[in-house]
Formats: structure tokens, C-alpha cells, sequence
């Protein structure tokens, strides 16, 4: 699978747009990881989402860097997908050593609220993007005195987009250009998605 110069970025991409994209470039840019591995979420235990391979396919098209990769791991493990689940696997086959995990600040605050935290904080190294979130810098700081490994990414170009706002959009037929690639619409016009 992967090896520690590699850095995963978990999430439903439903669908995948160029927030995502240009947050793992920002991320490959900053801390000088070999790839950024987008890890699709199979079957997420507390979201709707479309299915798994509708995202997948959709990934792949929206992936235009050679170093930028995406896995259907979660695919081939048990649901529901807890993130502790499939961090225990790759832990695994990189030997035990502790795996680049990207996280928003937002979702980084509630790390303690996830399935197995412990799991979690003994596995990984969190890169923690900063989001308009409210969420204050002072409070991600203290997660390092209960024991989390982590790094600010700090050079982000951050684009404020939501897939809610992009998938609103396709039901209404409108434009996307600059939001998504081309390939990811024409494949989800083509399959009706979203509709």
C-alpha cells in the first residue's frame, strides 16, 4: 500500500472539487510528501453519501498530478468505516510507524469524539488545515498536551467551497466551471448523479 512519505486525505468527496484538490497540493508542497493518497470513505457511519464507487470513479478523473493517488481500501474492509479501522491497517503494512493523516480544524477539535481516539492518537501524525471555522488556534494547541502528534499546515491556499453547495448547484442544472472538473461533471451528467 503505502509507505510513510506518503500522506492520506480521508473524506467522502461527494463529490470530489478543487478545494479538495488544492489542499493536497498545498499540503505535497509544504511538507514535501512523495504522494497524497485520497482514501474515499466506503460506507461512513454517520453521513448519507452516494456510493462508494460513483466517488471513486470520480476521483480518478479529478486527480491530475501523478502524485496524487486515490484508494478503494475502505472498500475491501468491513463497514462501517470508522476511521480507526483503516489507520490500524495501514499502521500496519507501513510496520507501525505512524501515518500522515490530513484533518480539517474543525474536525481536528472533535478528534477526541471519534471511534477509538486512543487508536487514532498512538497511530498518527495529523497535518491540521486551518478552515473559516471559528475555531481558535489556542484550542488545536492544547490537543498537543493530551498526547497528539501533529503539524499546522500553515502556507494553505484555502478555497472556501462546499460539496452541499456544489451538489445544490447540479440539481439546479447550474454551472460549475472552477468548482469541479470538467471530466468529474460530464461523468456525473452522464450517471444522473446528484439529481
Amino acid at each position: 500500500m503505502g509507505k510513510i512519505s506518503d500522506c492520506y486525505f480521508f473524506g467522502t468527496f461527494n463529490p470530489p472539487h478543487f478545494g479538495h484538490i488544492n489542499l493536497a497540493k498545498s499540503v505535497k508542497k509544504e511538507f514535501g510528501f512523495d504522494k497524497i493518497i485520497f482514501m474515499p470513505a466506503f460506507c461512513p457511519p454517520h453521513k448519507e453519501t452516494l456510493d462508494f464507487f460513483h466517488r471513486f470513479n470520480m476521483l480518478k478523473l479529478a486527480l491530475n498530478e501523478s502524485y496524487l493517488e486515490v484508494s478503494d481500501l475502505e472498500s475491501h474492509l468491513e463497514p462501517p468505516s470508522y476511521s480507526y479501522k483503516t489507520v490500524n491497517y495501514l499502521s500496519a503494512d507501513n510496520g507501525g510507524a505512524k501515518i500522515p493523516f490530513i484533518i480539517g480544524y474543525d474536525a481536528f477539535i472533535d478528534i477526541e469524539k471519534w471511534k477509538n481516539p486512543e487508536i487514532l492518537k498512538e497511530k498518527l501524525t495529523f497535518i491540521v488545515l486551518k478552515r473559516h471555522s471559528g475555531v481558535q488556534k489556542q484550542d488545536i494547541l492544547a490537543l498537543a498536551d493530551r498526547g497528539f502528534d501533529f503539524k499546522i499546515a500553515e502556507s494553505l491556499d484555502y478555497f472556501d467551497v462546499s460539496s452541499n453547495e456544489i451538489r445544490d448547484k447540479i440539481k439546479k442544472n447550474e454551472d460549475t466551471t472552477g468548482l469541479i472538473d470538467k471530466k468529474v461533471r460530464k461523468y456525473i451528467d452522464e450517471h444522473k448523479l446528484y439529481r
